[in-house]
């Protein structure tokens, strides 16, 4: 052994294969100006700040229904830095979804589903649910009002799916109804099953595209730049860039805790779920009573899901990676973005 490989540095390089890992990366080429190519890194790094802003939350909060409003108003009123470690967590969990939303898009546009891309689009898929179910957890933990109305609502709305719709339902309320013991199925999902699974296909996602990186190497088509370091030092920047948004965003645009649930009182009129379940709810609002014998809104929420199916499928039923495809995604951002703002009215 060299004198050089007895140090600590050469020593965890030998171990690691950092050498074999930075020749390979060397190797790939991203394009110098498509910002698209930052939204998985940048993804990432906004669940790395969940994952800490909620280690730190979870030291204080108390997962009953009795103490769980009055555990998060104590965070935010009385610890130090509460307020803000509140409000990054909340807006790092809305900017997670949207940018893994975002993120699938872009893959469709670009056809990045393509061979021999199917296993990193189907795991991107899954981190997209996972993800979702995640802030919709997250959001019943306060339990104010708005987050029992979450709760209530959006359980609601995963009882139309075809087929297992009454058994989901049933599982995100932990019963047949919204009750105290919701809160502490939502909090054990929260914290510990939902987080174990996203770090599963997280790594495996990582792991497929470390195997086979989406990146275009040939240079004639645009100008590009190495994957490393370049790239990896671009990647850093725009995270410290997404850091100062959320931080801005937790000071001057602060999210008011409201009121303690109170499990005895009715739905308000006009409530909804989540913002990234509006398209949904306003099928399921708006749906006729019956469509060809069936209830209109299983109907076509059953309609919604074989669409989606459809997608998941997309790397096998569109293997060329067809201009129409990225159309229909096109047509697809404007019907449901059209559904969200019809939800809202």
């Amino acid at each position: 052994m060299s004198p050089q490989d007895e140090r600590p540095a050469g020593w965890l390089a030998d171990r690691v294969g950092w050498a074999g890992i930075v020749a390979r990366l060397s190797t790939h080429r991203a394009p110098r100006r498509s910002f698209v190519f930052y939204l998985g890194g940048i993804t990432l790094f906004l669940l790395f700040i969940q994952v800490l802003s909620g280690i730190l939350l979870v030291l204080y909060y108390r997962p009953d229904p009795a103490h769980a409003h009055e555990s998060v108003e104590q965070i935010i009123g009385e610890l130090p830095y509460g307020n803000l470690i509140h409000a990054v967590h909340a807006w790092s969990s809305d900017l997670f979804v949207a940018c893994l939303l975002a993120h699938m898009f872009t893959v469709v546009v670009r056809r990045s589903f393509r061979a021999p891309h199917e296993l990193s689009w189907l795991s991107g898929l899954a981190a997209l649910v996972i993800g979702i179910g995640l802030a919709f957890t997250g959001a019943i933990l306060p339990w104010t009002e708005a987050a029992y109305t979450h709760a209530r609502v959006g359980s609601q709305l995963a009882g139309k799916f075809p087929f297992f719709g009454e058994w989901l339902r049933r599982f995100l309320r932990g019963g047949d109804e919204v009750t105290l013991g919701t809160l502490g199925h939502a909090y054990g999902f929260h914290v510990a099953g939902l987080p174990a699974c996203l770090t599963l296909v997280v790594a495996v996602h990582l792991f497929l595209l470390l195997r086979k990186p989406v990146i275009r190497t040939d240079a004639a088509e645009q100008e590009t730049i190495p994957l490393y370091p370049e790239f990896i030092v671009r990647q850093a920047a725009a995270q410290v860039g997404v850091l100062v948004v959320i931080m801005t965003l937790a000071i001057f645009a602060q999210r008011n805790l409201g009121p303690a649930a109170d499990p005895t009182q009715p739905t308000p009129v006009g409530a909804g779920p989540p913002w990234y379940m509006l398209p949904v709810h306003a099928i399921v609002r708006d749906a006729p009573t019956e469509l060809l014998g069936i209830d209109g809104a299983r109907f076509l929420v059953g309609i919604a899901c074989f669409i989606a199916v459809l997608v998941a499928a997309l790397p096998f039923l569109d293997r060329k990676g067809s201009r129409v495809t990225a159309w229909l995604a096109w047509t697809a951002l404007l019907a449901l973005s059209l559904l969200a703002v019809h939800a809202l009215s």
